[in-house]
């Protein structure tokens, strides 16, 4: 897919999931309703949808002759979509208890190399003995390098950004779905790092 359309396409699916879920908090402060469920569960697996579809987008870099449909296509199969969200589900619930890992900007990406690592042992099942899931050390140092940058340039723009959709909408507490918003569509070159040491291994 061309890379503009992989990026609109991204921010595209980014706001509307963001935006989904900033209403029902919205919505459930005005209500007076379960905030925490929101926030603990609802929007977590939002944000997981929103991850999948940005992940299938990246996922085709693996292989010139895959597209984002076949990728669907293997999550629909012998119930592996339901088996992917509540690993990343429960992947994430973990992460939070790992202090170095839990910050947004490691754990997303970590959610997004986890899916592309199960679909891709799912998808060529008759090699994955041959080919190696785990980063090599010099993937790792790529992917952690781009982790810290994205830290740094998403650090100032998601609390001035927080701030205004805090004041505009009388609510508290945007900062962590507006950080998440941007670390979603960052994380792009995380995905494709590590889809290209997989690719590598193909063509090997």
């Amino acid at each position: 897919m061309n890379p503009f359309w992989v990026v609109a396409l991204t921010l595209a699916g980014v706001s509307a999931g963001s935006g989904l879920c900033f209403w029902l908090l919205h919505k459930a402060q005005e209500v007076h309703s379960s905030v925490w469920i929101l926030e603990h569960v609802v929007c977590p697996m939002i944000r997981i949808l929103v991850l999948l579809f940005v992940v299938s987008l990246v996922y085709p870099a693996i292989d010139a002759q895959a597209s984002s449909l076949e990728f669907w296509q293997l999550l629909g199969q012998q119930g592996q979509f339901n088996s992917l969200l509540n690993i990343l589900f429960f992947a994430g619930l973990l992460l939070t208890f790992l202090p170095l890992v839990s910050h947004p900007v490691f754990a997303l990406p970590i959610q997004s190399i986890l899916t592309i690592a199960l679909v891709f042992s799912w998808q060529y099942a008759g090699l994955v003995d041959k080919h190696q899931l785990l980063p090599s050390l010099a993937t790792s140092a790529k992917i952690v390098g781009y982790m810290l940058l994205a830290y740094f340039v998403t650090r100032e723009s998601s609390i001035r950004v927080s701030r205004w959709l805090d004041h505009r909408f009388h609510i508290e507490g945007s900062i962590r779905l507006v950080a998440d918003a941007i670390y979603l569509v960052l994380q792009i070159p995380v995905i494709l790092i590590y889809c290209s040491f997989l690719r590598l291994q193909l063509s090997g």
